[in-house]
């Protein structure tokens, strides 16, 4: 979450779990730090994250005031606990980049990445559940949609005939390493586009996969189960999150994957470039630790 910047070029071209990724929209909160933190978006974060949440849930009044001291507590857990732990490791990023990147470097970084993640996922789940449990027919109607839309916006490269999908992917590909290392030279922007053709495409699967699991949670909803079973749900679907797409597509095969394709993206930046993604990810640490100690 907080390392997002870095590693988007990874969730841009492999499983990003969309069902989830909006069922924590509360996760939200972290993003919009590491996006960037000044003085006045540190004060307006509690209302943004609320306004966040009320466009997927439609909530009352009274759920929003609940809803808002919810973000508040979430947000103190998350300056004062959480956000430290992800500064260390956007530090050992920008050190393992700066020495020089290696297969053990790159499994170490994932090992902390995953363990925060599911930290994160522990403070989140027990408080979501809990606003999730409040909901209405009506109002869990509404979150599906909201969920299909964004499910549609993620995959929009899907209505388009097979080559102008291929290049919409590279084109995202080539975006996210461009925006952390800088411009790309041609001949760097050509072995890119190869690393990208040479992973298998499972955007179908994935968007299919992610249709399912918003409408099974639709109808888990609607039958209007407890916070506590609404938290068990949640929990299980984090913990099987890798499953939906079959063998081969475990965690362990996928972050070997991705490590193979970061190392070989790495291996084709110049001094400059690797500098240049030291000095975004100091920016990202500085806009943190501010948030820390001001919030």
């Amino acid at each position: 979450m907080a390392v997002r910047r870095p590693w988007r070029v990874l969730s841009s071209l492999t499983c990003r779990h969309a069902f989830l990724h909006r069922v924590f929209v509360v996760g939200a909160l972290i993003a919009t730090l590491a996006s960037g933190c000044t003085a006045a978006t540190e004060r307006v974060v509690p209302w943004y994250i609320t306004r966040k949440l009320d466009s997927y849930l439609d909530l009352t009044s009274q759920q929003e005031v609940v809803a808002r001291a919810t973000v508040d507590e979430i947000l103190l857990l998350a300056r004062t606990g959480e956000l430290p732990h992800w500064i260390s490791l956007l530090r050992e990023v920008r050190q393992g980049i700066h020495q020089g990147l290696t297969d053990e470097a790159v499994a170490r970084l994932q090992r902390r990445y995953d363990a925060r993640l599911d930290i994160a996922v522990v403070l989140l789940v027990p408080r979501l559940a809990s606003l999730l449990a409040q909901l209405d027919k009506t109002q869990i109607d509404h979150f599906a949609a909201r969920m299909h839309d964004d499910l549609k916006e993620q995959y929009k490269e899907l209505d388009k005939p097979p080559a102008e999908r291929a290049a919409a992917i590279e084109k995202r590909g080539l975006k996210a390493i461009e925006d952390l290392v800088g411009d790309l030279s041609d001949e760097q922007k050509r072995s890119v586009r190869g690393l990208i053709r040479a992973i298998p495409n499972e955007r179908t699967s994935q968007n299919r996969s992610a249709a399912q699991h918003i409408e099974r949670f639709r109808a888990f909803m609607s039958e209007r189960p407890s916070a506590a079973r609404i938290e068990a749900e949640l929990r299980e679907m984090w913990e099987h999150r890798y499953d939906a797409l079959g063998p081969g597509h475990d965690k362990t095969a996928r972050r070997a994957q991705q490590r193979k394709w970061l190392l070989s993206v790495y291996q084709l930046l110049t001094a400059e470039q690797r500098a240049h993604a030291e000095e975004v990810i100091t920016d990202r640490i500085v806009m943190l630790k501010r948030f820390v100690i001001n919030g």
